[in-house]
Parts: structure tokens; sequence; C-alpha cells
């Protein structure tokens, strides 16, 4: 990948959720518009859903003129003509096109850069057999300060599209969903995490980015990581909606999933947050790349440094 943001340099619930979340997207983002973007990007350029107005320019400027989209199925495609022409391919899979967000969080990055993560529904008609298509999805995009996709990565699976036998998973997924959202433990336990086996998710200079903060990369770093977080909670139990496993055509694995943090911080308060993760992983399962998208200012503080 040419794109520095996964070789980078260090220096020395549930639909009330989605309601709050669509609704606090609105309001963690004041000079963009996440919600609109997000929108646009899923129905293809189209205004107010309205399935006569695709717009494949449109939704091709959505991203800069050397942006890149990720899609299972099909090659990446680069660049303004490259894009619409991926944006074309898919409507004429799918006409009429009425898709809709379920959770969105957007995200300003340590360093000035927009990141928004948002799973969707591909919804509309299949026009090889003109059956329905109900398809779960999740995207997670990386953008300029002005909000211009630089790159968007998009999961679904590409069966439920073309009419195919839906087939197993290529990997256990719901095996990596449940160590890392539960801090390297095998489910509930009475001890919170287990950051040596969360780290071990990792290689040996895997790297963790989470909203807010600089990248976290190798593993002593990894593991001080895991223990911050574990030191907010007396009680921890997060729990999985979604998760859409992808294996790409040079055998990488990628795995985006939909959660909620929930528990019981140290200060005896509950906490109900969504949250969306992807992984990056290598064709052995290791992880060299994670990111994750929710509210810090929904969580318990963390502990002094």
């Amino acid at each position: 990948w040419a794109c520095t943001r996964f070789c980078p340099s260090f220096p020395p619930t549930m639909n009330v959720l989605v309601v709050l979340a669509l609704c606090a997207a609105a309001f963690a983002a004041k000079d963009w518009n996440p919600t609109q973007i997000a929108d646009s990007y899923i129905n293809l350029g189209a205004v107010n859903h309205d399935p006569s107005t695709v717009n494949c320019s449109a939704y091709a400027h959505l991203f800069t003129s050397d942006g890149i989209l990720h899609s299972p199925g099909i090659p990446d495609a680069q660049g303004w003509d490259s894009i619409q022409t991926a944006c074309e391919q898919s409507h004429s899979q799918v006409d009429p096109l009425i898709s809709f967000q379920t959770l969105n969080i957007p995200v300003l990055s340590w360093n000035t850069e927009k990141r928004l993560g948002f799973s969707w529904v591909i919804n509309g008609v299949r026009t090889s057999d003109g059956a329905d298509v109900y398809a779960p999805a999740i995207t997670a995009m990386f953008m300029n300060p002005a909000a211009m996709i630089e790159e968007a990565w998009s999961f679904y699976d590409d069966n439920l599209i073309k009419g195919r036998t839906v087939s197993a998973p290529p990997f256990n997924s719901t095996l990596y969903t449940t160590m890392y959202t539960h801090l390297g433990a095998l489910g509930f336990q009475k001890e919170t995490g287990n950051c040596t086996a969360w780290a071990s998710l990792f290689t040996s200079d895997g790297i963790c980015n989470e909203p807010g903060v600089p990248p976290t990369k190798g593993t002593d770093d990894l593991v001080a990581l895991c223990e911050r977080r574990v030191a907010r909670w007396s009680t921890y139990l997060p729990s999985v909606q979604l998760e859409i496993p992808v294996m790409s055509w040079n055998t990488e694995k990628r795995l985006a999933f939909q959660w909620t943090i929930t528990g019981e911080s140290v200060d005896g308060k509950s906490y109900v947050v969504p949250a969306i993760s992807v992984l990056f992983m290598h064709s052995d399962g290791s992880v060299y790349q994670s990111w994750d998208w929710w509210d810090n200012r929904a969580l318990p503080p963390p502990p002094p440094m």
C-alpha cells in the first residue's frame, strides 16, 4: 500500500444507541457533516435517499483526486475516474438503491485528520434477477483536514449483492472480536482483561490507533495501553453486534466490527458507548494495524500516565 497511514513514523447498543450515535455525530464535528458524507457515500451520490438522483461524479468527488476506494470483490479504485467507474459498476448491480446508516462515529485525529466509521445496510433491488438485496456493511474512512476522503475501506459480503450462495467466513473472526473487545480475555471474567494476550494479537511492531491520541506501536507499549484501558473499569462487559471478515486478493485478512463498550467504572458509574473497530492482518492472522472509533468523552477518564 502506498498510503503512509499504514506505515507511520513515530516521534522519541440497540435502537436507542443508533439514535444517540447519529445525533452525537452532528455535535462531534462542527466544521464537517459526517452523517451527510456517509449518506452520499452509501447511496452513490444520491440526494436525500432518492435513488433517481444517483450521481457517480459527485460520489467520486467525495474523495481527493488521488483517493482510494477499497471494496470487497472488486479491485481497488484510485482517482476520480476510476472511482466513478467503480460507482457505476456498483449501481449496475443494485438499482434502485436506498441504503441507510445504523451507526455513525466521527473522530478528529490527534494530527487534525478526520476519520469516520459507520455501519450501514446496502438496501435495494438486484438488477440481474429483481431480488431484494439486504447486506449489512461497515465502512472506515480516512480523510484530510478538509474532510475529503483519502481512503475508504468497505466491508460486506459480496455474495449478498451478487446473489451467490453465502459461504463460510474466511477465518474465525469471532475469536478476534472477543479477544480484542475483552482486552485479551475470552469472555467475561471477574478480573478484567489479559493484556499480554491482547498485545499478542499484534505483530511485534503492530500499531493500535485509538481516537484522539498518537498511535501506539510495539508489544510493550500495547500492553501498557491495554492496562490503562483495564484500569478504568471495575466491571467490564463489552458486546459485539456485527462482525464482517474479509479475505483480500493477496490472502491478507481484514475484519470490521461494530460493538458496544459497557461496564462500571472504578468510581461506580455505568457506561454504554457504541464503537467500531477495524483490524488489518497478515495472512497468518497477526494484526499489524488496528483502528478504533468511539467517543472518548463518553468513557471513564483514563488513569494518570
